[in-house]
């Protein structure tokens, strides 16, 4: 029903209409032989096998389980003004684009850590880590929260709204399928040649960094602002849901092993970005759309869950951890 619903929805319909085009370009970059940047490697294979399964059972599955849920009020717990939401929501993009294109063109930076650099033993140091993480902290946490508090948001009002117990099966279920999957798949080094205290070490720290670096950013600038101001103007979850994705798509332009050196690599780069990071965008927002809590998608889809096996080895590695 949501789906029927959304494809009456010009809105839905443009911004589906972006994501198959994205999709539909990288396939024909490939086709044509262009340059493949590391990241856009194999990527019918990762569409197929990684990304539309997170479409489906973050998205769909999650909507259909929460279907009689009530609404949540997001002019109330997020102090929206309907009259203004639409204007904050995109200075809100155009604030991230702009930022992405400074950071990930200028200084190599993206919201996972290192950047587009496919990290390999001894070729980032505890600086570049640090610089980093402080970096996306004052510019998409400290400064949008200062933002935010001017137009009468209220970190305790959001915070007592929180059902945690309602919403445990929801946390559960989702961070055991995304903590085990890139395990199970063998996309996560994880396991072998770590030490008891490597891990006790190396998996807080890793924690502690990326939430800095990229789970509280995503948190502030998705989730409790954009997501908000969209659901305010729209009523089609679905709709705000992929917003949202293509929201995320943004942050993710700068992710590892992206190329934007030549027009072949940059080509196949932004559009896997699109065609991939929509999608996990979308399931990112469809936590906070059903439950209210912009950080049920950080422990379930985010931080806690799939950077702790993607990102523990490196961490340990960089920090020379014993």
């Amino acid at each position: 029903m949501q789906l029927l619903r959304s494809l009456k929805n010009k809105i839905f319909l443009k911004g589906l209409s972006l994501w198959v085009v994205a999709t539909f370009s990288y396939f024909l970059f490939i086709q044509k032989g262009l340059n493949v940047s590391p990241i856009a490697e194999d990527g019918l294979t990762s569409l197929l096998t990684i990304y539309m399964p997170v479409l489906v059972l973050a998205v769909f599955l999650l909507l259909y389980l929460t279907r009689k849920r009530e609404a949540v009020n997001w002019i109330e717990l997020y102090s929206v003004k309907k009259s203004s939401a639409k204007k904050e929501a995109w200075l809100t993009v155009v604030y991230l684009l702009v930022t992405q294109l400074i950071l990930g063109l200028g200084f190599n930076m993206g919201l996972h850590f290192p950047g587009t650099d496919v990290y390999s033993t001894g070729s980032h140091s505890q600086a570049d880590v640090w610089v980093w993480a402080i970096t996306y902290t004052i510019i998409y946490t400290v400064l949008p929260l200062i933002w935010l508090r001017r137009r009468g948001f209220s970190l305790k009002k959001l915070f007592g709204s929180f059902k945690w117990i309602r919403d445990l099966w929801i946390i559960i279920a989702y961070w055991t399928i995304d903590f085990f999957g890139p395990i199970l798949v063998g996309s996560a080094d994880f396991f072998g040649g770590i030490s008891t205290s490597q891990y006790a070490q190396g998996v807080p720290l890793g924690i502690l960094v990326n939430s800095l670096g990229a789970g509280l950013p995503v948190v502030v600038m998705m989730h409790m602002i954009f997501i908000p101001r969209v659901a305010v103007l729209i009523d089609n979850k679905l709709t705000v849901i992929l917003l949202g994705g293509l929201f995320y798509s943004i942050f993710s332009l700068f992710d590892q092993g992206t190329d934007y050196s030549t027009l072949s690599t940059g080509l196949t780069s932004f559009t896997y970005i699109v065609m991939t990071q929509t999608l996990v965008g979308m399931g990112k927002a469809t936590f906070t759309v059903v439950t209210g809590n912009p950080f049920v998608h950080f422990i379930t889809l985010h931080v806690i869950s799939a950077r702790v096996p993607f990102d523990t080895r490196m961490y340990i590695e960089i920090f020379r951890l014993k």
